[in-house]
Protein backbone atom coordinates (compact mmCIF):
# COMPACT_ATOMS: atom_id res chain seq x y z
CA UNK A 1 0.00 0.00 0.00
CA UNK A 2 1.28 3.22 -0.53
CA UNK A 3 1.51 6.21 1.73
CA UNK A 4 -1.67 8.00 2.22
CA UNK A 5 0.28 11.30 1.97
CA UNK A 6 -0.61 11.98 -1.94
CA UNK A 7 2.47 10.74 -3.01
CA UNK A 8 0.68 8.21 -5.36
CA UNK A 9 2.00 8.37 -9.33
CA UNK A 10 -1.61 7.54 -10.70
CA UNK A 11 -5.34 6.50 -10.72
CA UNK A 12 -4.11 2.78 -10.42
CA UNK A 13 -2.12 3.78 -7.09
CA UNK A 14 -5.52 5.72 -5.56
CA UNK A 15 -7.56 2.86 -6.93
CA UNK A 16 -5.90 0.66 -5.15
CA UNK A 17 -5.04 2.50 -1.68
CA UNK A 18 -9.00 2.84 -1.24
CA UNK A 19 -9.97 -1.11 -2.30
CA UNK A 20 -7.18 -2.08 0.04
CA UNK A 21 -8.86 0.17 3.02
CA UNK A 22 -11.80 -1.13 1.74
CA UNK A 23 -10.85 -4.85 2.10
CA UNK A 24 -9.48 -3.78 5.88
CA UNK A 25 -12.90 -2.68 6.91
CA UNK A 26 -11.80 0.96 6.62
CA UNK A 27 -15.19 2.35 4.52
CA UNK A 28 -14.12 6.02 5.33
CA UNK A 29 -10.91 5.80 4.95
CA UNK A 30 -11.14 3.87 1.66
CA UNK A 31 -13.78 6.69 0.52
CA UNK A 32 -11.08 9.37 1.01
CA UNK A 33 -8.50 8.29 -0.49
CA UNK A 34 -10.47 7.54 -3.71
CA UNK A 35 -11.74 10.94 -3.79
CA UNK A 36 -8.24 12.18 -3.46
CA UNK A 37 -8.09 10.18 -6.71
CA UNK A 38 -10.51 11.57 -8.17
CA UNK A 39 -9.32 15.06 -7.59
CA UNK A 40 -6.09 14.60 -8.98
CA UNK A 41 -7.95 12.04 -11.79
CA UNK A 42 -11.58 13.28 -11.85
CA UNK A 43 -12.39 11.60 -15.50
CA UNK A 44 -10.86 8.02 -14.71
CA UNK A 45 -13.75 5.45 -15.08
CA UNK A 46 -11.98 2.85 -12.44
CA UNK A 47 -11.98 5.80 -9.22
CA UNK A 48 -15.43 6.96 -10.49
CA UNK A 49 -16.86 2.99 -10.04
CA UNK A 50 -15.10 3.04 -7.39
CA UNK A 51 -16.57 5.52 -5.47
CA UNK A 52 -20.08 4.92 -6.32
CA UNK A 53 -19.48 0.83 -4.90
CA UNK A 54 -17.87 2.44 -1.71
CA UNK A 55 -20.65 5.23 -1.33
CA UNK A 56 -23.26 2.56 -2.25
CA UNK A 57 -21.57 0.22 0.64
CA UNK A 58 -21.41 3.31 3.07
CA UNK A 59 -25.33 3.97 2.74
CA UNK A 60 -26.16 -0.05 3.05
CA UNK A 61 -24.24 0.36 6.37
CA UNK A 62 -25.88 3.12 7.44
CA UNK A 63 -29.41 1.95 6.59
CA UNK A 64 -28.77 -1.13 8.71
CA UNK A 65 -27.67 0.47 11.62
CA UNK A 66 -31.09 2.83 11.33
CA UNK A 67 -32.85 -0.57 11.25
CA UNK A 68 -30.84 -1.59 14.21
CA UNK A 69 -31.61 1.75 16.08
CA UNK A 70 -35.35 1.02 15.11
CA UNK A 71 -34.96 -2.67 16.10
CA UNK A 72 -33.99 -1.78 19.53
CA UNK A 73 -36.08 1.22 19.97
CA UNK A 74 -39.41 -1.41 19.34
CA UNK A 75 -37.70 -3.85 21.43
CA UNK A 76 -36.88 -1.23 24.35
CA UNK A 77 -40.58 -0.44 24.03
CA UNK A 78 -41.85 -4.19 23.86
CA UNK A 79 -40.15 -4.27 27.29
CA UNK A 80 -41.43 -1.37 28.73
CA UNK A 81 -44.68 -2.46 27.57
CA UNK A 82 -43.98 -6.51 29.48
CA UNK A 83 -42.51 -4.51 32.64
CA UNK A 84 -45.81 -2.40 32.52
CA UNK A 85 -48.26 -5.92 32.30
CA UNK A 86 -45.68 -7.43 34.76
CA UNK A 87 -46.34 -4.40 37.34
CA UNK A 88 -50.53 -4.14 36.68
CA UNK A 89 -50.03 -8.17 37.30
CA UNK A 90 -48.17 -7.46 40.41
CA UNK A 91 -50.69 -4.80 41.47
CA UNK A 92 -53.44 -6.91 41.01
CA UNK A 93 -51.82 -9.75 42.84
CA UNK A 94 -51.92 -7.76 45.71
CA UNK A 95 -55.08 -6.29 45.25
CA UNK A 96 -56.64 -9.50 45.12
CA UNK A 97 -55.98 -10.74 49.27
CA UNK A 98 -56.84 -7.04 50.29
CA UNK A 99 -60.06 -7.84 48.67
CA UNK A 100 -60.17 -11.62 49.65
CA UNK A 101 -59.88 -9.37 53.33
CA UNK A 102 -62.22 -6.78 52.85
CA UNK A 103 -64.66 -9.85 51.84
CA UNK A 104 -63.69 -11.94 54.95
CA UNK A 105 -64.51 -8.86 56.89
CA UNK A 106 -67.93 -8.36 55.45
CA UNK A 107 -68.65 -11.91 55.94
CA UNK A 108 -68.06 -11.72 59.38
CA UNK A 109 -69.96 -8.55 59.77
CA UNK A 110 -73.07 -9.87 57.58
CA UNK A 111 -73.06 -13.58 59.05
CA UNK A 112 -76.87 -13.80 58.10
CA UNK A 113 -77.00 -12.18 54.90
CA UNK A 114 -74.08 -15.34 54.13
CA UNK A 115 -76.41 -17.86 55.64
CA UNK A 116 -79.41 -16.97 53.47
CA UNK A 117 -77.15 -16.08 50.08
CA UNK A 118 -74.39 -18.63 49.49
CA UNK A 119 -71.64 -16.94 47.78
CA UNK A 120 -71.01 -19.51 45.02
CA UNK A 121 -73.88 -22.74 43.67
CA UNK A 122 -71.21 -24.99 45.24
CA UNK A 123 -70.98 -23.44 48.02
CA UNK A 124 -73.89 -23.82 51.04
CA UNK A 125 -73.98 -22.65 54.79
CA UNK A 126 -73.48 -24.71 57.88
CA UNK A 127 -76.90 -24.11 58.60
CA UNK A 128 -78.22 -25.66 55.12
CA UNK A 129 -76.10 -28.29 54.84
CA UNK A 130 -77.59 -29.44 58.20
CA UNK A 131 -80.97 -29.10 57.12
CA UNK A 132 -79.74 -31.16 54.35
CA UNK A 133 -78.13 -33.85 56.53
CA UNK A 134 -81.20 -34.13 59.01
CA UNK A 135 -83.64 -34.56 55.82
CA UNK A 136 -81.03 -37.16 54.56
CA UNK A 137 -81.57 -38.68 57.76
CA UNK A 138 -85.27 -39.09 57.66
CA UNK A 139 -85.45 -40.38 54.51
CA UNK A 140 -82.74 -42.99 55.34
CA UNK A 141 -85.15 -43.85 58.42
CA UNK A 142 -88.28 -44.27 56.23
CA UNK A 143 -86.47 -46.58 53.53
CA UNK A 144 -84.91 -48.79 56.14
CA UNK A 145 -88.33 -49.17 58.29
CA UNK A 146 -90.28 -49.77 54.87
CA UNK A 147 -87.18 -52.17 53.92
CA UNK A 148 -88.13 -54.38 57.25
CA UNK A 149 -91.36 -54.04 56.50
CA UNK A 150 -91.33 -55.71 52.89
CA UNK A 151 -88.63 -58.35 54.42
CA UNK A 152 -90.94 -59.08 57.37
CA UNK A 153 -94.03 -59.55 54.74
CA UNK A 154 -91.96 -61.67 52.46
CA UNK A 155 -90.93 -64.25 55.71
CA UNK A 156 -94.80 -64.53 56.44
CA UNK A 157 -95.39 -65.21 52.62
CA UNK A 158 -92.62 -67.65 52.53
CA UNK A 159 -93.59 -69.30 55.76
CA UNK A 160 -96.87 -69.95 54.31
CA UNK A 161 -95.58 -71.80 51.19
CA UNK A 162 -93.89 -74.49 53.95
Amino acid sequence: MLPQNGMAQNADDYFHDGAQNFISGNLESAIARVQEGLNQFPNDPKLNELLAKLEEEQEQQQQQQQNQQQENQEQDQENENQDQQNQEQENQEEQEPQENEQSEENEEQNPEEQQSQPRDAREISKEEAQKILQALAQKEKELLKEFKKQKKQGSATHDKDW
